[in-house]
């Protein structure tokens, strides 16, 4: 099973949610679930594979992106799930087809809703020369969306946006590119709010060596990320930028190939979650054990202006066959200070799990607990891949597959994804 899910793992990270609001509120989240788990929406032809994961509004309407469908096979599509008055069902709407052309296609990242618009990127497209992705907005126009190319990349200024954009308090916009650059590894870059790009840094790793996960802003104001490779290790590293450019890397991970042997993990590319004081906590998708099934680490922020920052591994993943393992989209943390995470394989079927992290009573390890085992192909999704959110003690999410397994998807009798809902 593990051999399948890291092929299916490669594939999509060579193809290629959450608002400013939801990372606060994602701290604040109650932490008690009456443990409900609810599949609310199997995707189709139409809008299938939702690898870019979801956003929440203020009125609890669901945004999102997929992968496949729309226009064309590999277009992909924006949509809303309109939060239901009454009973369960909720409504579904596209609200844009991506198109060939001069429109971007292949959505991977998450949305990002800020100022009542909807941000978020595209990984190839727009461009007609290149095909190297697109910056996009979304502005609501009474029932209506209108659609706006903000960016389109360049071999230049960075290709294959993967990760979504964060938008400041200022209205400008970050965001990274996983390739292009003067070094053609990526770049970390700003729109500003009269809409001037500028790079606030290249990356100089090897391809596929770039970001790919989404950024967060830290509490003392610059921004944080990670790069799936590249660093001292070629295993992944993540790093700091402050809104003027200035950067660094406060942790480079060692991955399980070093001599002598490490038990490290490599290869971030899901969320980094904040505690209060600042500490950042995230995941590895691989690394950790010989297995390479994946790790949780946290980083504390320094005593002292120009001090290291304290690496902690918190958890090593697939150390049972019902636990979780390939944890690609990063963390949520709560209030409580447990952290909420979904992961590929694993759980009592293979098919992925929702998972809990909780700190130790004493000692130095987390202890796992699963809060929902995805079965393979079926009806109520599998692989959960992307970034999930928690608002108001609900933790939503979707998976890769799954679903309708007869709506005829590019993956055939894998399904064509879904939409979820724990509480």
């Amino acid at each position: 099973m593990r051999s399948a899910r890291q092929a299916l793992a490669a594939f999509i990270l060579f193809l290629g949610a959450s608002t400013l609001d939801q990372r606060a509120l994602a701290q604040e989240a109650a932490t008690q679930f009456a443990d409900i788990f609810s599949t609310i929406h199997k995707f189709s032809k139409n809008g299938n594979w939702p690898r870019g994961g979801i956003a929440v509004d203020s009125a609890g309407n669901i945004f999102g992106t997929t992968l496949y469908g729309g226009n064309c096979s590999t277009c992909g599509v924006i949509y809303e799930l309109v939060k239901p008055t009454s009973g369960t069902t909720w409504t579904f709407k596209i609200l844009h087809k991506f198109e060939l052309g001069p429109d971007g296609i292949a959505p991977t990242g998450p949305l990002t809703i800020a100022g009542g618009k909807i941000y978020g990127t595209t990984s190839a497209g727009a461009d007609p020369s290149c095909g190297c992705g697109e910056v996009f907005r979304l502005t609501p126009s009474g029932s209506t969306y209108t659609y706006k190319v903000i960016r389109r990349f360049d071999r230049t200024h960075g290709t294959t946006p993967i990760g979504g954009v964060l938008v400041g308090s200022d209205g400008a916009i970050y965001g990274t590119t996983s390739g292009g650059g003067s070094n053609q590894s990526g770049v970390i870059f700003k729109i500003g709010a009269t809409g001037v790009f500028s790079i606030l840094h290249n990356f100089a790793g090897n391809f596929t060596s770039g970001p790919q996960g989404e950024l967060i802003f830290g509490k003392d104001g610059a921004i944080y990320g990670t790069t799936f490779g590249g660093g001292k290790y070629n295993q992944g590293a993540v790093f700091r930028v402050t809104k003027g450019g200035s950067y660094s890397v406060i942790y480079n991970f060692k991955g399980t190939i070093q001599i002598p042997q490490s038990t490290d993990g490599a290869n971030p590319e899901g969320r980094l979650a904040l505690g209060p004081d600042g500490t950042i906590y995230g995941t590895t998708t691989f690394g950790g054990n010989a297995s390479g099934y994946g790790t949780a680490y946290s980083l504390k922020p320094p005593a002292k202006t120009g001090g290291a920052w304290t690496y902690k591994q918190l958890y090593v993943f697939g150390q049972g066959t019902a636990l979780p393992n390939l944890p690609h989209s990063g963390f949520v943390r709560a209030a409580s200070g447990n952290l909420y995470g979904t992961s590929g394989g694993g759980g009592a079927s293979g098919g992925g799990t929702l998972y809990r992290l909780s700190p130790p009573a004493s000692g130095t390890r987390w202890s796992a607990k699963v809060l929902h085992s995805f079965k393979p192909m079926d009806a109520g999704g599998d692989v959960p891949y992307a970034d999930i959110v928690m608002t108001n003690g609900v933790i939503y999410g979707t998976t890769l597959t799954g679903g309708d397994r007869s709506a005829n998807c590019p993956k055939g009798l894998y399904g064509c994804g879904t939409v979820f809902v724990y509480k």
